[in-house]
């Protein structure tokens, strides 16, 4: 892995501040900036018409948040180029998880924005026994995050809303507006892409715990406990054994070794894997991520 770049100079704005920024169009201006890419081409395309001419502050928002979490730069008099673009030089990462990797490698207050998923996934769990819990309001977890962090501002609904809304159409949580509720599981096709890129380039590649402490440390949270044997949330593990039921995913116990982690049931028959094997997932919708489902039905 290349060493991680910080920009020298972002914007000081909050994270969860970016309350109207959505993933849709950081991933449209994010895919079409290339070195030196001029303000004024990326306004144009992405700019919306009006009888003043072009209204592009939701363009700014996203050249900002983006600057924030380090993937583009100010390369030059109104120009941006990309950063940290090779930081897996081994395999390209789609949209979805980089973006969930810069936002973990925050640093400082910044570093609130993945703390709320840390919240959700942990402090939630010694309510539930072990493994935390499927569902949380929106209004339960604002309480939640506001106990267990300290970065000296006041945690509104309308933080937790931004970081869901970001975050939902990444894969990484679903998000109901109806009823204010966050489900915390990933989509398949993300959990699949991680899982299909450690077992491929990674260090002990069909390692169960190496391939979910390298999400978990770089992507989203997927332990409800860490100390000793790691548990694994009840929401990654529906995932996990989805792709088993798929005949996508096969895990496997072994009484011999110790490098195992902890499920909240047996699926293939252990509760205690030690090594996965994955296979390539059909193109069906259950595998593609929410961003592209919605892409290719505007397609058809």
């Amino acid at each position: 892995m290349s060493k991680y770049e910080y920009n020298t100079s972002k914007p000081d704005k909050l994270l969860t501040g970016y309350g109207t920024v959505r993933g849709a169009e950081l991933k449209a201006i994010y895919s079409d900036i290339n070195e030196n890419t001029p303000l004024s081409q990326i306004n144009a395309r992405f700019g919306r018409p009006t009888n003043e001419g072009l209204e592009t502050d939701h363009i700014d928002n996203c050249l900002r948040f983006l600057r924030s979490i380090d993937m583009i730069e100010c390369s030059g008099q109104n120009a941006f180029s990309p950063l940290n673009r090779n930081i897996f030089p081994d395999f390209e990462v789609s949209f979805e998880p980089r973006l969930l990797y810069h936002t973990r490698k925050q640093t400082g207050r910044q570093s609130h924005l993945a703390a709320v998923h840390e919240v959700a996934i942990q402090e939630l769990s010694s309510e539930e026994g072990h493994y935390g819990v499927r569902r949380v309001s929106v209004d339960d977890l604002k309480i939640k995050v506001d106990r267990a962090t300290d970065y000296n501002l006041k945690w509104r609904e309308e933080k937790i809303e931004m970081w869901a809304n970001l975050l939902a159409p990444l894969g990484a949580i679903s998000y109901s507006t109806n009823h204010d509720e966050v489900l915390l599981s990933p989509s398949r096709g993300l959990l699949h892409e991680l899982l299909s890129h450690h077992q491929a380039h990674r260090e002990n590649g069909e390692s169960i715990l190496s391939v979910l402490e390298w999400i978990d440390e770089n992507f989203f949270p997927v332990f409800s406990r860490t100390g000793g044997q790691p548990a694994v949330h009840v929401g990654v593990a529906d995932v996990l054994e989805s792709l088993v039921e798929d005949d996508v995913l096969r895990l496997t116990g072994m009484s011999d070794r110790n490098e195992v982690v902890e499920l909240p049931r047996s699926i293939d028959d252990s509760q205690t894997p030690a090594d996965y094997t994955l296979q390539t997932a059909s193109d069906r919708p259950s595998y593609w991520y929410p961003l592209d489902r919605s892409e290719r039905r505007y397609l058809a």
